[in-house]
């Protein structure tokens, strides 16, 4: 008898009313946020993730869905929502819009993982995307966004967790350090980190592994190494956040695991639970549309 693939559930019809009643409520608060729904291909050109989420990350290395087509071009699986977007918003001439354009969506992605609990090989992904504003204000009303979504569905028990990661500017000196920090307990690494030691050390703040983690929780922090415009946008989120009444905690070791986030990054974890648990998160890649081909454009 055939089951679903490994990693992959059925929707049966007595749960959806369950899908719908949270689809319902995030497709309202986006609307009254004023972002419009946009849905692309369920693949796409292989070199989008390549070139936009990032060589050297656990998504492009091991967990996309990648495949020949009958014509020869390599395609994959969405892995996640940003790229393509981004990809629609330089196709369709979307900087001749009035900035910034907000866009969300509610599809669903793939990633070849490890099934376990609150982790799956296809599941269902809800995404805000605006382009074109650089303010900090815009950091900010995202994150408001995704709060008052868990709130608005009874979700309560949750810790805020927020970070910056610098930019071109500030980063590569960060990088420098962070190197230099890890190569002196390069022993200590797990093998993975090893080899990604030299070409990528940020992800080495995102590793599960215990030792790891410790290391990390010791290592430079990249808010003690960003330049005056990275230090001006950091607080002003931050001040944006306790005016909204939004708490937060500061978590030093937060990158997340996608190469184009610049400056500000976020997560949204129950209490009980970890970063294996992660309901939301997401950040700013100031430099997305422009490595995808297109001229500066700022995005969260």
């Amino acid at each position: 008898m055939f089951q679903a693939p490994r990693g992959t559930t059925d929707l049966l019809p007595e749960e959806q009313k369950y899908w719908r009643y949270i689809e319902s409520k995030a497709v309202a608060l986006a609307g009254r946020y004023g972002f419009g729904r946009i849905d692309t291909p369920v693949f796409e050109d292989s070199d989008l993730f390549v070139r936009s989420v990032g060589q050297g990350t656990d998504i492009v290395e091991k967990e996309m869905y990648t495949f020949e087509d009958r014509g020869g071009d390599s395609v994959t699986l969405r892995p996640e929502g940003t790229a393509p977007v981004c990809r629609a918003y330089l196709e369709h001439g979307m900087h001749n819009l009035p900035q910034p354009v907000r866009m969300y969506y509610f599809c669903p992605v793939f990633r070849y993982e490890r099934p376990q609990a609150g982790r799956f090989r296809e599941h269902h992904q809800f995404g805000l995307e605006v382009l074109g504003d650089a303010d900090p204000s815009v950091d900010a009303e995202v994150i408001e966004l995704a709060w008052r979504l868990m709130l608005s569905l009874g979700l309560k028990a949750l810790n805020l967790f927020i970070n910056s990661i610098g930019d071109a500017e500030c980063r590569p000196a960060y990088i420098d350090e962070l190197r230099s920090y890890y190569s002196a307990h390069q022993a200590r690494l797990c093998a993975e980190c090893q080899t990604r030691l030299e070409r990528n050390p940020l992800r080495l703040l995102d590793c599960k592994v215990e030792t790891c983690r410790a290391l990390g929780d010791a290592a430079p922090r990249s808010a003690d190494h960003l330049c005056d415009a990275c230090k001006e946008h950091w607080a002003s989120l931050r001040r944006y956040l306790d005016t909204m009444d939004i708490p937060y905690q500061i978590d030093h070791r937060l990158v997340r695991g996608l190469d184009y986030y610049t400056r500000s990054v976020f997560e949204i974890q129950p209490v009980d639970g970890g970063a294996q648990s992660t309901i939301l998160g997401g950040g700013r890649y100031d430099g997305l549309i422009q490595e995808l081909g297109g001229r500066p454009t700022p995005g969260v």
